[in-house]
């Protein structure tokens, strides 16, 4: 006899996002001249036709979570998401409170999952932690300007 789990449901967003902190979904880079390209070989060019940047000195701060790195990723040079890197599952709970408080509700069934998502026709946000290294993330995905959600095969070049 095995057991049974009911899969977890994702949120809803009920108030989708047209960006994040001034940066909106679908922006050029060269809008935003204080994000440069980032160095580290770990997160350059991860995928075809994608750019990470960040804005060196960028201070930002959510319901009292300050993250420790936050990167931008163009896809053809476009603002397709936002990846946050945090610290603590302190942090995570604050997180969670923010992103209610912004964008929907969480299925109590939800919390309880390693990763969490928000969903909407244009936008997904997903949170994760991980107890080992007490590390987590947070991504806002605009799925239009998404490598996931688009062909990377593409070969006009743009």
């Amino acid at each position: 006899m095995g057991l049974w789990v009911e899969p977890a449901v994702a949120a809803r967003i009920t108030n989708e996002p047209a960006g994040f902190n001034g940066y909106m979904w679908g922006s050029p880079s060269r809008q935003y001249p204080s994000l440069k390209p980032v160095t580290d070989p770990a997160l350059v060019n991860p995928l075809p036709f994608v750019m990470v940047y960040e804005n060196p000195g960028e201070v930002l701060t959510l319901n009292g979570v300050t993250p420790t790195k936050v990167y931008y990723r163009f896809y053809k040079d476009r603002l397709g998401n936002v990846h946050l890197l945090y610290e603590g599952k302190d942090n995570r709970q604050k997180l969670i409170q923010w992103i209610e408080a912004q964008y929907g509700k969480l299925p109590f069934a939800e919390r309880k999952q390693q990763q969490i998502e928000w969903h909407s026709e244009n936008v997904v946000i997903s949170l994760a932690y991980d107890r080992t290294s007490d590390k987590g993330w947070l991504w806002f995905i605009y799925l239009a300007f998404s490598p996931f959600d688009n062909s990377t095969t593409d070969t006009t070049g743009y």
